[in-house]
């Protein structure tokens, strides 16, 4: 059984084992957005299987989809009178 938390979640569980960790909902985040570890998302709310991410944390996993970099666009400036 795949056991999905979300990333708060994700985040108290790790703690909750290890009240040292360095793991934050941030880093969870982070690793999910860029594909690092797989993710699904529902909604507004991403969900992370804990098997995937204990396996990536301790390196038995490799990037699920590496996705390119994003290029973002300046703001357009507008001219003040």
């Amino acid at each position: 059984m795949v056991r999905t938390r979300t990333i708060k979640e994700a985040a108290a569980y790790f703690r909750k084992n290890d009240p040292q960790t360095c793991l934050t909902e941030t880093a969870i985040r982070t690793l999910l957005r860029t594909g690092a570890v797989p993710s699904i998302r529902v909604g507004k709310k991403y969900l992370v299987s804990l098997e995937a991410l204990d396996a990536y944390l301790v390196g038995n996993i490799v990037s699920a989809v590496p996705l390119p970099p994003q290029r973002v666009e300046p703001a357009k400036v507008w001219k003040v009178k």
